[in-house]
C-alpha cells in the first residue's frame, strides 16, 4: 500500500506530514480513541453505513458524544473529497479515527469528538481471493481476554503488533489468537471462519473476537446462497485440524484463505465462491 499526502481533519485537508495533535490530546494520553477501516473503489467506501452504525455504537458504549456530522452523507462526501485530493481511483484502504478533543483537564468526559479519515492506495481494485494460500499457526505467546471491552475497535493495537512480531518471528503469513479458555478468537487479519461440509463456523462475540463488518457481510452472503452458518461456535485449535477451509475477512481486503495451518493442508471452494458473490453484490460483477 502507497500512503498519500493528504489526511482530512475534522473536513479541513492537511499535508499528511504536518502535526495536528496536541501532546495533551486525551487520545494520546488515555487512548480515546476508535478506528474503523474501510475499502473504497472509485472514490466511493463500500458498507459506510455498516461502519458508521458500529462507530456510532462503540461510542455510545464509552460515553462519547456523537457528532451530528457522523452521518453516512457527510462522511461519505469527505472520504471522496480526500480520494480526489489524493488521486486515488482504483482501491483504497481508508482509516477514519474518532478521539476526545484536546483538553488540559484530567477527568473532562464531556469534551467533543475530533476525526481523521486517512487514506492508502491498494494494489487490486476491488476485492480479490489471494494466489497463494496463507500459512497459519496459533500464537502461543498472547491471548485476547474476552470481556467488557474485547469487542471494541479501539486504536490500542498492542496486543495485535505483539502477535505480529510473534508472526515475523516464525515466518508466517497470520497467526490467530486464543482467549483465556484456549478458544479461537481471531487473527491478526480479522475475523476467521472454518468451513466444514455446508456450513461456516465463526467464532461468536462473547468470544472475545470484534464484530467485523465483513464478518457480517460475509455471515448475510453466506445465509443467501445455501450456507448453514454457526456464528457462536466455541471452536478450540482442535477444529482447525477438523475443518476442510479456513478464511479470514476484513473490510479492508475481503475474504483471504489459508493454505496451510502446521501439517493440515486447506482447499478455497468457499472462500472463492463467497469472493465472487462479494464482489457482484458490491460492483455488479
Amino acid at each position: 500500500m502507497v500512503e498519500h499526502n493528504y489526511i482530512c481533519r475534522n473536513g479541513e485537508f492537511l499535508r499528511a506530514a504536518d502535526p495536528c495533535l496536541h501532546h495533551y490530546n486525551r487520545a494520546f494520553r488515555h487512548g480515546e480513541m476508535l478506528t474503523e477501516n474501510m475499502h473504497a473503489y472509485a472514490t466511493e467506501a463500500q458498507f459506510l453505513d455498516l461502519h458508521l452504525n458500529r462507530l456510532v455504537s462503540n461510542m455510545q458504549f464509552l460515553g462519547m458524544p456523537v457528532p451530528a456530522y457522523l452521518n453516512v452523507s457527510n462522511v461519505g462526501e469527505l472520504i471522496t473529497r480526500l480520494l480526489n485530493k489524493n488521486r486515488i481511483f482504483g482501491g483504497a484502504a481508508i482509516r477514519l479515527t474518532l478521539y476526545r478533543d484536546e483538553t488540559c483537564e484530567e477527568n473532562s468526559t464531556g469534551t467533543k469528538v475530533s476525526f481523521l479519515i486517512e487514506s492508502e492506495e491498494l494494489e487490486t481494485k476491488q476485492y480479490g481471493l489471494n494466489a497463494r494460500g496463507y500459512c497459519m499457526d496459533i500464537c502461543e505467546d498472547y491471548e485476547k481476554t474476552s470481556g467488557l471491552f474485547s469487542h471494541i475497535r479501539q486504536a490500542d493495537a498492542l496486543l495485535y503488533l505483539l502477535a505480529d512480531a510473534y508472526r515475523e518471528q516464525y515466518f508466517l503469513d497470520v497467526v490467530l489468537l486464543l482467549n483465556q479458555y484456549k478458544r479461537l478468537v481471531e487473527s491478526t487479519h480479522g475475523n476467521v471462519f472454518l468451513v466444514s461440509g455446508n456450513t461456516l463456523f465463526t467464532p461468536g462475540t462473547d468470544q472475545g473476537c470484534i464484530p467485523g463488518v465483513m464478518r457480517q457481510v460475509v455471515i448475510t452472503l453466506a445465509t443467501q446462497n445455501g450456507l448453514v452458518v454457526n456464528d457462536q461456535s466455541r471452536l478450540t485449535p482442535v477444529s482447525l485440524e477438523e475443518a476442510e477451509e479456513v478464511f479470514l475477512t476484513s473490510a479492508t481486503t475481503g475474504i483471504q484463505w489459508v493454505g496451510a495451518y502446521r501439517q493440515k493442508r486447506y482447499y478455497n471452494r468457499v472462500a472463492k465462491m463467497l469472493t465472487s458473490k462479494l464482489n457482484e453484490q458490491v460492483f455488479g460483477h
